[in-house]
């Protein structure tokens, strides 16, 4: 009995080590899920992040302040799209226009079904709480519209839970990068380049070289991962904007000089084949609104290439 309870601890204990304990250097495969859960769990909570990160996933948040200074995780512009049962009066409103006694009390579950009725708005500092103590946990803190004072607080409070290699300040302006590695130079940081598009949805390459030339020009200071945001289309013969060259020679670009990168794609994110392909051309970081479509994919490239 003694020894089956031994064997049973042991074989739980590895388990953990080489299942529960991956950090950031140990991934063959950077998994992140947009605002959380994608479109499969309720945005930016802190039950959401747990989720993810009990199948070793990095989910990506995004942090606001509220009108009395408190830092909470949501995304949007106003509260109209997630908050459950929106008073009309309240409509058009944006998070720093409430009080964190106020944001508290608004449900962001409830729509996607009674199951996350309890689901409420955290604080910022509730889930670094929750990313303390588990270096495993890795999180894509994505600013919107933050301040150098914002920065500031922040980088506090990455010190005061020794997160600093767990959270990755995330931003598409790469002036804001600079000032984090400025203000926190032992934390990490993750640059999206998104939105360099033409009005037929075509990648404007002159706009993102314009992005990468200056980012060369830096040699990439203050970039500790990058997330690049293309398009896919299956019906054509090259599926992606950018083109699958620009991909794989950038993929490979990156990876000489030791920084994951990741694409997500913001059209037919439910087709699997797109990431198969991605994954082809050299990609290794998959960030996605469809959880569910990305991880057999992954599954079955671990099989693959062991």
């Amino acid at each position: 009995m003694k020894k089956s309870l031994f064997l049973a601890g042991l074989s739980a204990l590895l388990l953990c080590v080489f299942t529960g304990m991956l950090t950031a250097d140990d991934r063959d495969y950077y998994i992140n899920f947009h605002r959380g859960g994608g479109v499969e769990r309720p945005e930016n909570t802190l039950e959401t992040f747990l989720w993810a990160w009990n199948m070793n996933i990095i989910p990506e948040g995004d942090v606001q302040y509220t009108k009395d200074g408190v830092a909470v995780m949501f995304h949007d512009g106003n509260v109209n799209r997630m908050v459950w049962n929106l008073p009309e009066e309240l409509k058009g409103k944006r998070i720093a226009d409430f009080t964190w006694e106020e944001v508290r009390q608004f449900d962001v579950g409830r729509h996607m079904g009674e199951d996350y009725a309890l689901q409420r708005i955290p604080t910022m500092e509730s889930v670094f709480c929750a990313m303390a103590k588990f270096p495993e946990r890795l999180l894509y803190l994505d600013e919107k519209g933050l301040n150098e004072a914002n920065l500031r607080e922040i980088a506090e409070r990455v010190r005061h839970y020794g997160i600093e290699k767990q959270m990755f300040f995330t931003s598409g302006n790469y002036d804001k990068m600079l000032k984090w590695k400025e203000i926190c130079p032992e934390g990490v940081g993750m640059l999206w380049l998104g939105y360099v598009w033409t009005k037929d949805r075509t990648a404007n390459m002159d706009g993102l070289n314009k992005i990468l030339n200056r980012l060369r020009e830096n040699d990439f200071r203050g970039v500790n991962h990058l997330v690049l945001h293309i398009q896919a289309d299956p019906t054509k013969e090259d599926p992606f904007e950018p083109k699958s060259d620009f991909l794989r020679e950038f993929a490979k670009e990156m990876k000489g000089r030791g920084i994951p990168m990741e694409v997500i794609t913001w059209s037919n994110g439910q087709n699997p084949d797109m990431y198969r392909k991605l994954l082809d051309l050299g990609i290794t970081g998959i960030a996605t609104d469809f959880p569910s479509v990305v991880l057999p994919v992954i599954e079955e490239a671990r099989k693959k290439n062991p």
